[in-house]
C-alpha cells in the first residue's frame, strides 16, 4: 500500500478517534457542577477541549475521505495486514515499552521514593532502547530524576508520591 493511502487511513481512524474523543468531553463537561456561570465552572475549559477536538475531528475526516481513505483504511484492517502488524518489530517495541510504563506506573510510584522509581524506570527504558553508553545513561537518567523531583518539590509546590 503506498504512503499516501496509509496516510489517509490513518487520518480516517484518528478523525473518528479525535471526533468520539471530543463528543466524549463535551458530554462530560456540560455535566460538572456550575456555581455562579459556566464561563467560571470546571467543566468550561474540557468543553471548549472537546470543541476543538471536534473540529480537528471532523476536518480530519473530510480531508481523508476526500483522499479515498475508506478503500485505504479496509486494505489495512484486512486479517493478513493486522497480522504482519502485530509481529512487526516496532509493535513489539511498543508493547515493551508500555510495559516498562505500567511497572513504573503502578509498581514502583507511591512504593518508593518518586526520584529512585523515575531513576529505575529511565534505566531500564535507555538500556532497552540501547540509546546511549551505560555511564551516559546513569548520568542521564539520575540529573533527570533529581531535577524533575525538584522542580516538582520546590518551584511548582506540588508533594510527589
Amino acid at each position: 500500500m503506498s504512503q499516501i493511502k496509509k496516510t489517509t487511513a490513518s487520518d480516517l481512524i484518528m478523525g473518528v478517534l479525535l471526533l468520539a474523543f471530543g463528543i466524549y468531553l463535551i458530554v462530560e463537561s456540560l455535566g460538572m457542577k456550575v456555581f455562579n456561570s459556566f464561563l467560571d465552572a470546571p467543566g468550561f475549559f474540557p468543553f471548549i477541549l472537546g470543541i476543538i477536538f471536534c473540529l480537528f475531528g471532523i476536518v480530519m475526516l473530510i480531508g481523508s475521505i476526500r483522499g479515498g481513505s475508506v478503500a485505504a483504511t479496509k486494505a489495512t484492517f484486512r486479517k493478513d495486514s493486522l497480522i504482519a502488524l502485530f509481529l512487526s518489530p516496532e509493535s513489539k517495541r511498543v508493547v515493551i515499552l508500555s510495559f516498562f510504563m505500567v511497572v513504573y506506573i503502578y509498581g514502583l510510584i507511591g512504593r518508593i521514593h518518586f526520584a529512585i522509581a523515575t531513576f529505575i524506570y529511565l534505566v531500564v527504558t535507555f538500556w532497552y532502547l540501547k540509546s546511549t553508553t551505560w555511564l551516559k545513561n546513569i548520568i542521564i537518567s539520575v540529573l533527570s530524576a533529581v531535577l524533575i523531583s525538584a522542580i516538582f518539590q520546590y518551584v511548582f509546590k506540588i508533594p510527589l508520591p
